[in-house]
């Protein structure tokens, strides 16, 4: 196990690029972050954890007003960046810098695909892999708040301490079930989500709701969602403080052509929102003056064959199947959207320009092939052991 010779904290530019040079010389390093989301547009990053087979290290965030010599270490093609869960400390890296890094290792992701639990825990990972328990107690700590206490430095490492043991640990399993490229697959389409979850211009269609309105509504909801955005970014406000997602979808639907109409709608009683209502206005009456013709479009939901759901019920039970027959985590092998894709896909004759995700990569040669058999009445299934925990098979 690594043996991290020395703790630090560092609040200083030397120190810093100290850290960087540091990184450089070994390759790799295991890096967590903490920060507050709430009350802001943007998390504020308040420490980086970091861990080398020699270092721990605590970066006061708040401490500084420019991290890069930091961040480019982190981008660096060369050096590899070992994280637990790191979604969310990856789209911090993707808002300070705009960048994501090439070469991540994703410990709970890497578990998945060696017979273990997915999502798990660090805590649970850590004992399952390695056999130790890892220390809490500082789960509700406001980590803006300086000075930083012993128990909070020791609780922040924790999440950094072991990555780079586990990384050896699943990397070696990984090679010797022949399934690292697989792990090397699925966290660039991990990176590839969250790369395109930022920068999405379309990110107002994910709002809830949206199927309420006419395109003229859609209209309406894109431009508020864009409003509301800019406005939260100069404010530096959650979206969710200025404006709900149901009320502004309520705006939308309900077209209002004047404040009176507009102050009408419930929980239209904020005073931010009071002060701002002429703004909607002038907002909603720019959507209402765009021409019919380029108005957006409803998202066209592919319609399922007729019994969908229970064929897909039956699938979930061939996917439990072949995830106990690999040691691969059912999670990580497909959703009940991904099970309902592959399932119109063969219905619709499977064309093999529109490959669904199940036959793509690994997952074909893991579980989609089997699945298309179930589908197509090719195999069927089978109780076998209804005392077994996986009493089922599939049988041609």
């Amino acid at each position: 196990m690594a043996a991290h010779e020395t703790k630090q904290l560092i609040t200083g530019n030397q120190a810093l690029r100290d850290l960087a040079d540091h990184l450089r010389a070994e390759g790799r390093f295991g890096f967590d972050t903490e920060f507050v989301a709430e009350e802001s547009y943007e998390p504020i990053l308040c420490l980086i954890q970091v861990a080398t087979a020699s270092k721990l290290v605590v970066i006061d965030a708040l401490a500084f007003s420019d991290l890069s010599p930091f961040w480019d270490a982190v981008l660096d093609p060369k050096l590899e960046v070992v994280v637990h869960a790191g979604g969310e400390d990856l789209r911090i890296c993707k808002i300070k810098t705009g960048r994501l890094p090439e070469r991540v290792f994703d410990v709970q992701l890497a578990a998945g695909f060696t017979g273990l639990s997915y999502p798990l825990s660090l805590t649970n990972l850590a004992r399952e892999v390695l056999g130790v328990q890892l220390v809490g107690g500082e789960s509700r700590t406001d980590w803006r708040k300086r000075p930083l206490s012993v128990a909070q430095m020791n609780y922040a490492l924790e999440d950094v301490r072991h990555l780079l043991d586990l990384a050896d640990a699943l990397r070696s399993k990984l090679e010797r079930m022949g399934r690292l490229d697989w792990v090397i697959e699925e966290t660039r389409a991990f990176l590839d989500d969250i790369s395109q979850n930022q920068d999405a211009d379309d990110r107002w269609r994910r709002l809830p709701g949206l199927h309420q309105l006419n395109r003229r509504g859609l209209e309406i909801a894109r431009r508020l969602a864009e409003w509301r955005m800019e406005d939260a970014q100069i404010q530096n406000k959650p979206l969710r403080f200025l404006m709900k997602d149901d009320l502004l979808v309520a705006i939308a639907k309900r077209q209002p052509k004047d404040k009176r109409d507009l102050e009408a709608l419930r929980d239209f009683n904020k005073p931010y929102l009071l002060r701002r209502s002429g703004e909607i206005i002038a907002v909603v009456k720019e959507a209402m003056a765009v021409p019919e013709e380029v108005l957006p479009q409803h998202t066209e939901r592919p319609e399922d064959p007729p019994g969908a759901s229970m064929v897909v019920t039956l699938l979930q039970v061939a996917l439990s199947h072949c995830s106990n027959r690999h040691g691969i985590s059912s999670n990580l092998l497909g959703t009940n959207a991904d099970l309902r894709d592959l399932y119109r896909w063969v219905v619709e004759g499977k064309p093999q320009d529109r490959l669904p995700k199940m036959m793509r990569d690994w997952r074909a040669e893991v579980v989609g092939r089997s699945l298309v058999d179930v589908a197509e009445g090719k195999v069927a299934l089978r109780v076998t052991n209804p005392d077994s925990s996986t009493p089922v098979e599939l049988v041609e």
